[in-house]
């Protein structure tokens, strides 16, 4: 699990990088906001809130396992 945790993370920092270069061309646009960038974004940021809960599941997963492993 701790494979798939870390993979998550990377995947997480990436799509922050690519918000971030995003909303800086939104805003260096100096006008009407096209709407393709704004849709770009909000998928990009979609994708973060996906894999922000794939990360919180996987460690409720993981406490689960763990309390499993406890009571056995």
């Amino acid at each position: 699990m701790a494979d798939q945790l870390e993979e998550l993370k990377k995947a997480r920092i990436a799509l922050i990088n690519e918000r971030s270069t995003r909303a800086s061309v939104i805003a260096a646009s100096r006008g009407s906001v096209a709407d393709g960038a704004m849709d770009g974004l909000i998928k990009v940021q979609k994708a973060i809130e996906a894999i922000d809960r794939a990360i919180e599941e996987l460690n409720e997963a993981e406490e689960e396992y763990e309390e499993e492993d406890v009571d056995d």
